[in-house]
């Protein structure tokens, strides 16, 4: 063995007297340094929350190295495909698949992800993109495709046919790797899985009764299911997006805990939407219910509501912590005097309402509140109701447009009733008869921003 030289520390340079540019280089290193412990104190606490890390008592057997669910049992699980390597691919990477089919008719269909182990960093992430085949048959089929730097990482996972009680089927993707040095990127178990549904004979909407989705780090990307009727359709994922073309289910539940959401259409009665870090965007369709909710990111959204009842309001939240909100709103009903709720909360960013459209005698209740922001609300002709805006440090401004033409056809005039107490507050209602002026109500709130109401 060569000797080594010892290094002698009178030999390394003196260092420099630090400037005020190295001094501002050192307070951003510890900004950088603060900032990167702060996310990793995040990123640990929405882990240990929504991933869900498996302990020994969600196990169906204690004994068992795969972190099974204590509610399913394991039909059988798929074999990986001989290994072959990934053309182009850095780090020699290779892939192996596996496939599963599910019946379509069942009354239950759930995919899942359960990891064991995750001291070394996390092991594997993945996509899943659902689609619609051309191909007519009675199973869903759910096609895996692993990528991995060692055979041993994909001896580390399973992908199993599951059931739980009733008619209930599904895949379970399962991993247990437990080396405790740091790994790199490159050393990770990438999934791509394809869930396909099938087509019917004639062409006609395919009807599944109860899908669901629980995974952990794994992006979900929906094409146009606008042929897939699903009564009840349930997505969850973890630091991971959700997007989606096209989307039809009696009830909806879509959730991830850091990642936007992304739907460019969704019809459907009750929907619930929601996103600890993130935007929701989209165009929703709703005849019940519809709940946008996220803690830390914007809401920009077109919604049409549809309402036939007089008595049971069809309802709309937008609810975000700090991120603004922006929404088209068209209300639609067969019948006249079909109510509607809508509620804008945000503590910390602006709001833009515009209701393009309501039926006439219609009873709308709008209600927007935002601490930190400015708020504006535009109300179409057909509105009949009170108002109330304030604002603490900022001006309130009522428009109206007295010139608008009866949207009965009648001919009756429109009149605006206006009460101001200083520049920071105005009530008082529009309508176009007597009974209409306490029919509906609009009510707007900012602490810190200036509030505009457009009748």
């Amino acid at each position: 063995m060569d000797q080594k030289t010892p290094i002698q520390f009178e030999e390394l340079p003196v260092p420099a007297a630090c400037t005020a540019e190295c001094r501002r280089q050192k307070h951003s290193r510890k900004r950088r340094a603060f900032r990167a412990f702060g996310l990793s104190a995040l990123l640990l606490w929405l882990g240990a929350r929504y991933l869900r890390f498996a302990s020994p008592m969600v196990f169906r057997d204690p004994g068992s190295p795969w972190p099974f669910p204590s509610d399913v049992t394991v039909d059988h699980c798929a074999e990986w495909s001989d290994p072959v390597e990934t053309e182009g691919a850095e780090h020699s990477l290779y892939s192996a698949d596996a496939s599963l089919e599910l019946p379509a008719s069942a009354d239950a269909l759930f995919l899942i992800s359960r990891s064991l182990h995750h001291r070394g960093g996390v092991f594997s992430t993945g996509n899943v993109n659902y689609l619609q085949s051309d191909e007519v048959t009675d199973a869903v089929k759910v096609d895996i495709t692993a990528f991995f730097w060692r055979e041993e990482h994909l001896a580390a996972s399973k992908a199993c046919l599951l059931r739980r009680g009733g008619d209930q089927t599904g895949v379970g993707i399962f991993t247990n790797w437990d080396e405790k040095r740091r790994r790199e990127e490159h050393e990770r178990l990438r999934l791509e899985v394809t869930v396909a549904f099938p087509r019917t004979e004639d062409n006609s909407a395919l009807a599944i009764n109860n899908f669901s989705s629980d995974l952990e780090i794994f992006g979900q990307t929906l094409a146009d299911l606008s042929n897939v009727n699903f009564k009840t359709l349930s997505l969850k994922a973890a630091l991971s997006a959700i997007r989606a073309e096209s989307l039809f289910a009696g009830n909806a539940t879509i959730r991830t805990s850091i990642g936007p959401i992304r739907i460019q259409s969704l019809i459907g009665e009750t929907a619930v939407i929601g996103t600890s870090l993130g935007a929701i965007e989209g165009t929703f369709n709703s005849s019940k219910s519809l709940t946008l909710s996220t803690s830390n990111g914007a809401i920009i959204v077109e919604v049409n509501l549809f309402n036939n009842d007089e008595d049971d309001a069809a309802k709309l939240k937008l609810l975000t912590s700090n991120g603004r909100i922006e929404s088209r709103i068209n209300l639609e009903s067969e019948n006249s005097g079909s109510a509607f709720n809508i509620t804008a909360r945000t503590s910390h960013g602006p709001i833009d309402l515009e209701v393009v459209a309501a039926p006439l005698a219609s009873n709308v209740t709008l209600g927007a509140t935002t601490s930190l922001g400015s708020l504006s609300a535009k109300l179409p002709t057909t509105f009949e109701g009170m108002f109330d805006a304030s604002t603490s440090l900022s001006s309130v401004e009522v428009k109206f447009d007295e010139n608008a033409e009866d949207p009965s056809g009648k001919g009756r005039k429109r009149s605006l009733d206006h009460g101001k107490v200083g520049k920071a507050s105005s009530h008082g209602h529009v309508s176009w008869s007597e009974e209409g002026k306490t029919r509906g109500s609009v009510t707007a709130r900012s602490s810190l921003g200036p509030v505009s109401l457009e009748f």
